[in-house]
């Protein structure tokens, strides 16, 4: 209701406009930059209009709550920010009693220049708009961007915002993006989490004995894990050390209590290898390295 009536009076200051333009129009011959400022105004008013009525459709045919958006509402909002910055040069441009469409057909030399200067803008906002429209990435996915791990808060127009683990907002470049690696965890099951971390050979006696140890370390969170999900997994053998995954799944999504149970197992680990620590074997414990999945 609300979007509709702020459409309702944009589009009552544009027949206001209109109607100004037409009425008044000998008048402000004299003053040329006022009908440039009235059309900037119109233009700007026409592409909110439109891009509130297909953000307002679009949400009411997905049934998203309100306020609620998804990747298709940043999309339109890049392109019309991209036709509002576009219109604000041609203004410019009209200020100083220059035509804009003469100007980049006798200076197509010049608009290449600027075409290869501004190139990784360009770049960035292309992908950006991929980005917005595909069903690959969505708002408030999981995902794991090269060394960056988080939810995706906002698709902008040439970067992109993740909230990391430690809840620090991390801004990335969308051709950064684009070229490297990314990982969607929440493309499966969420709840499935993993900790990888590296084990002396010589600190523990067996690998089932171990994964007993660091299960029943979990007991105190067993009334959220699924029974049955635990699995010590050995990523590589090195010749003194092992790369393991200790992995479980919760009953329900819950970050914070994701947080909450890796840390306690990364602290069980680590006290589990010191306990068995001897000066002769020289072993070291686990890393630590958390890696949620």
């Amino acid at each position: 209701m609300r979007t509709f009536f702020l459409v309702f009076i944009e589009l009552a200051i544009l027949a206001g406009i209109l109607v100004l333009e037409y009425y008044y129009s000998p008048l402000m011959e004299d003053h040329p930059t006022v009908p440039l400022l009235l059309n900037f105004l119109a233009f700007i008013l026409v592409v909110d209009v439109i891009t509130r009525l297909v953000k307002s459709f679009y949400s009411r045919r997905h049934q998203l709550p309100r306020g609620a958006k998804d990747n298709f509402h940043f999309g339109v909002e890049n392109i019309s920010k991209l036709l509002i910055g576009i219109g604000l040069v041609v203004t410019a441009f009209g200020f100083f009693g220059i035509d804009f469409r003469s100007l980049v057909t006798s200076l197509s030399i010049v608009a290449a220049a600027i075409a290869i200067i501004s190139k990784e803008y360009i770049n960035d906002f292309l992908v950006g708009l991929y980005f917005s429209f595909t069903r690959n990435l969505k708002i408030n996915d999981y995902v794991k961007i090269g060394e960056h791990k988080g939810k995706i808060l906002e698709i902008e127009m040439l970067k992109m915002r993740l909230l990391d683990e430690n809840d620090d907002v991390v801004i990335l470049p969308h051709s950064k993006i684009y070229g490297g690696e990314i990982i969607n965890y929440t493309q499966r099951d969420i709840r499935s989490m993993s900790i990888d971390f590296q084990v002396d050979i010589n600190s523990i006696e067996s690998l089932d004995n171990f994964e007993q140890a660091l299960i029943q370390a979990l007991d105190e969170y067993a009334e959220y894990i699924k029974p049955g999900s635990f699995n010590l997994k050995v990523v590589d053998m090195k010749k003194d050390a092992l790369d393991v995954k200790f992995q479980y799944t919760l009953h329900q999504l819950d970050r914070d209590l994701q947080r909450q149970i890796r840390r306690s197992t990364v602290r069980k680990i680590f006290d589990h290898l010191a306990r068995r620590r001897t000066p002769k074997s020289g072993a070291t414990s686990g890393e630590g390295q958390e890696s949620a999945t």
